[in-house]
């Protein structure tokens, strides 16, 4: 009897292949040599090298442009509140020992009202009845992203009050250099702060805020953090250096390349460079002295 399977073609048994053999096999399946991985990875390395400044500069030019937002921000918010009050806020208002700050009283015109109406201005800025625990809110709008220490209550930037230093190096004679910036201390004596009319050397040409990045001073009431908080009026500081970025200086500083950002009485922000001569600085930090800056920001 004849099977019913059927018969495989012909022509399908002429494309049949014999097995090939074990060095036939060997030779399919071989991988990279160790010179040829050796140079995979030395090109791998040198793109990355190639790549990773760029990706650096990238994320410091975003953490730049955010620097540069909230100082603008801050500067709306010190011009709104001029504009209700006919003069700007107390650098630092010292009446009664309260130590409260600019930055604290612009926080309605910040859209931090929540904040503000908590706080008791009657009292000291570090009340421990309740103004201690605001103090120590972390603001983001107050913390540059480039800065690298985080503790409470954070302040990476000061008003400024004034020049403690002439373009020689040496110090002013004047009585007066503590009030010689926009945002000075107010006190029992001093009680009026600064007007833009005040300002004669031009809104442009004047300083009203600068970076002061990771301080780390004690206020005038030993908290812990009283310099580089934002609630305390400490936070203000004057020029005390001829260059910017002086390690032995508290203000004027960042962890920006070469360079600071400022704001000015106008509202504009702008990069100092690290370079920026002595008399410029000096004339930048006081309103009314006749110094105008001879340089453009």
């Amino acid at each position: 009897m004849q099977s019913s399977r059927p018969a495989i073609p012909a022509a399908c048994l002429a494309r049949r292949t014999p097995p090939r053999s074990g060095a036939a096999r060997d030779r399919s399946v071989r991988g990279f040599s160790l010179v040829e991985l050796l140079a995979v990875l030395s090109i791998v390395a040198t793109l990355i090298g190639l790549l990773l400044p760029a990706v650096q500069r990238s994320r410091e030019a975003g953490r730049l442009a955010t620097c540069a937002n909230n100082l603008k921000n801050q500067g709306l918010a010190l011009d709104n509140y001029q504009s209700s009050r006919r003069a700007y806020p107390p650098g630092n208002e010292q009446v009664a020992s309260r130590f409260h700050a600019w930055s604290s009283f612009i926080l309605p015109f910040l859209e931090n009202t929540g904040v503000s109406q908590r706080i008791d201005y009657r009292k000291p800025w570090d009340d421990a009845g309740g103004n201690l625990s605001l103090a120590d809110l972390t603001l983001p709008i107050y913390v540059c992203p480039s800065g690298m220490a985080s503790f409470p209550g954070k302040q990476d930037y000061g008003g400024i009050l004034g020049a403690w230093i002439e373009a020689d190096g040496s110090f002013p004679t004047a009585a007066d250099w503590q009030r010689s910036g926009v945002l000075y201390a107010t006190n029992e004596r001093f009680p009026r702060p600064a007007t833009p009319a005040m300002v004669t050397d031009g809104l442009a040409q004047t300083l009203l805020v600068s970076e002061g990045v990771d301080r780390d001073h004690a206020g005038a009431d030993q908290h812990a953090f009283g310099d580089s908080c934002w609630a305390c009026g400490s936070n203000c500081f004057a020029l005390t250096s001829t260059i910017i970025n002086n390690p032995t200086r508290d203000g004027f500083r960042s962890r920006h390349v070469a360079g600071l950002q400022g704001l000015f009485a106008d509202g504009h922000v702008a990069f100092l460079n690290d370079s920026l001569a002595a008399e410029v600085l000096v004339a930048l930090c006081t309103k009314s002295r006749g110094d105008r800056a001879v340089a453009t920001f």
